[in-house]
């Protein structure tokens, strides 16, 4: 490492994660060509989690900082967010205590954020993030691409419009400059997850970036808090469950939390977004009270629709649906 390379602060949250979190911490500090450093959080754990993390604070000094406070936030979201109010590095990286770091994560991350540097400027909030390899509890190969086995490898870079509906940030592999990391320090109860939030803010205020490489062995196994979706499923069986009516009210509850998350927005940020954002989102929270046509017209005029196929066919139905 170089006195000339940025340091980026890696926010560990934990809870419970004794199980694999020595191995994703030593993948942490094996990044190569970056200087990292690893600021870590537990919520209360009981498993040997806090134990793993004195170790590594005592073996690494200068490399390795646990938060110590009393404060029990029951979400990762709430993890995240303290520990975003304690760093002081230029750049952060979100990361999850069950994963496993490929050696050059942040270094293709820091590359395309310096891309993003030098055409918006560093005072502007600025997000990139890249694809994961799904992996099971082995680390064996589930699915070579995430954002392929989502239906999302054509959007890798959504507009403002469909993100206030459609989070394609997975947290594990963001890297927000100082800018971000200042904003989202007032994250708000109605964010539904920080990686989201993160994504809504960099959009509407600065820009985004999207590293078509995986990074990061996204582990699955039956404590996963936030899981991929990998699916199998034919189109046909996929709209039958949208059609379904847990499906409708599953995505019911979504939209209530969307319009809320929007709004939060709004009310912290909108005086800083750019007019045509920020008229995205007052129209995106005018539409609960227009006409189904009026929807229909407003979600295209803004370009809310949903990414991909399926999505969008489970979006028109619920536009045409009566209130």
């Amino acid at each position: 490492m170089t006195m000339q390379e940025p340091l980026i602060e890696v926010l560990l949250a934990t809870y419970n994660g004794a199980r694999f979190l020595r191995e994703q911490i030593e993948s942490v500090l094996s990044q190569e060509k970056v200087s990292v450093r690893i600021l870590a959080r537990d919520d209360g754990s009981n498993d040997g989690t806090q134990k793993i993390l004195a170790d590594y604070a005592t073996w690494y000094p200068d490399n390795f900082r646990v938060v110590h406070d009393a404060l029990r936030t029951g979400t990762a979201r709430g993890n995240f967010g303290l520990l975003l109010q304690t760093t002081d590095a230029d750049y952060a990286a979100f990361c999850d205590q069950d994963d496993v770091w490929l050696p050059n994560k942040l270094h293709y991350s820091m590359a395309a954020m310096r891309m993003l540097e030098s055409r918006h400027g560093a005072h502007t909030p600025l997000l990139v993030y890249t694809d994961l390899r799904v992996v099971n509890e082995r680390l064996q190969t589930v699915s070579d691409s995430l954002w392929q086995s989502n239906s999302l490898a054509n959007v890798q870079t959504p507009s403002f419009a469909e993100l206030l509906t459609e989070n394609v940030v997975t947290g594990c592999t963001a890297l927000l400059n100082r800018a971000l990391i200042d904003r989202m320090k007032t994250m708000p109860a109605t964010a539904q997850m920080h990686d989201h939030w993160a994504a809504l803010i960099a959009s509407s205020l600065g820009a985004m970036a999207a590293v078509p490489q995986p990074t990061v062995l996204y582990r699955q196994h039956a404590s996963n808090v936030v899981g991929a979706i990998v699916s199998q499923s034919s189109f046909s069986a996929k709209v039958a469950r949208f059609l379904s009516k847990e499906g409708v009210a599953a995505r019911h509850k979504q939209a209530v939390a969307d319009r809320a998350q929007a709004r939060s927005l709004l009310e912290l940020h909108g005086i800083e977004m750019p007019n045509e954002r920020r008229k995205i989102v007052e129209g995106f929270l005018a539409m609960e009270d227009l006409s189904r046509i009026q929807r229909l017209r407003t979600t295209s005029s803004l370009g809310l629709w949903r990414p991909d196929r399926q999505r969008r066919i489970a979006q028109l139905l619920d536009l045409l649906r009566k209130k």
